[in-house]
């Protein structure tokens, strides 16, 4: 099997000229917001063409870690502070606003991981995950409950209020970037608990929401369960 230099070698040029830019982003070489030196600047620290470069930002710029504005420059996402960052929800009342809801933890634990969440989330049975139950309000009433599980070896750092992280900003935190999300959707029949948790009688239907959201290394970040009982809100399907 080739080793890990030869493997590395192996790849694109513009994908390994990627990740050094990246690099440098999550170790705060580059703060959010800041901007990039030009392509010709680039391309000579790095000692490559300035095609390479072009072809490395373009790819930056389909991730979202950066954008680019004509005569401008290139400039660093602050992706923590974007309410649009891999929003979990897409929540709008009948006027088309958007409604993100009111976090309130009810708890915040530490668990091992057990065999179907090991396998969700790409970890080893018993490893340690951060376990949040949280519900989210809206005009006074619990519209959505939901189960967050997080690696507890990725997120060394956390903030007090934990409880309503906000995973693009605790990411940032943790020197981690955010990379693509894994969603479905389908229908359930509430349960006693989720009965208890929306105010609605056991076997109502109700929203069910599972997401994946993977780092740029794809490494699971979150695993997500939400069950939403819909009283004067829609959930928008977004097509690509």
């Amino acid at each position: 099997m080739p080793d890990l230099e030869t493997r590395l070698a192996a790849r694109p040029l513009y994908l390994q000229v990627r990740d050094v830019l990246v690099q440098r982003i999550v170790v705060g070489h580059w703060k959010p917001g800041a901007t990039l030196p030009n392509e010709t600047q680039l391309a000579q620290q790095l000692g490559i063409s300035i095609g390479t470069v072009r072809k490395a930002l373009d790819l930056m710029e389909v991730e979202r870690i950066v954008t680019r504005r004509q005569g401008r420059g290139t400039f660093v996402n602050d992706y923590a502070a974007a309410e649009n960052t891999f929003p979990f929800s897409m929540f709008h009342d009948f006027s088309g606003h958007r409604i993100s809801g009111q976090k309130r933890a009810r708890s915040v634990t530490r668990i091992q991981a057990s065999v179907h969440e090991a396998e969700r989330m790409g970890v080893r049975k018993g490893d340690e995950l951060i376990k949040v139950d949280r519900v989210r309000e809206h005009q006074g009433q619990i519209f959505l409950s939901e189960i967050c599980l997080l690696p507890a070896k990725l997120f060394s750092r956390i903030p007090e209020d934990f409880g309503s992280y906000r995973l693009s900003a605790l990411a940032q935190l943790n020197a981690i970037l955010v990379g693509r999300a894994d969603e479905s959707v389908d229908i359930v029949m509430a349960s006693e608990e989720d009965g208890e948790n929306l105010n609605v009688p056991p076997g109502t239907p109700l929203l069910r929401l599972d997401r994946l959201i993977y780092s740029d290394h794809e490494d699971v970040l979150e695993w997500r369960v939400a069950h939403c009982f819909m009283r004067n809100e829609r959930y928008l399907v977004r097509f690509n």
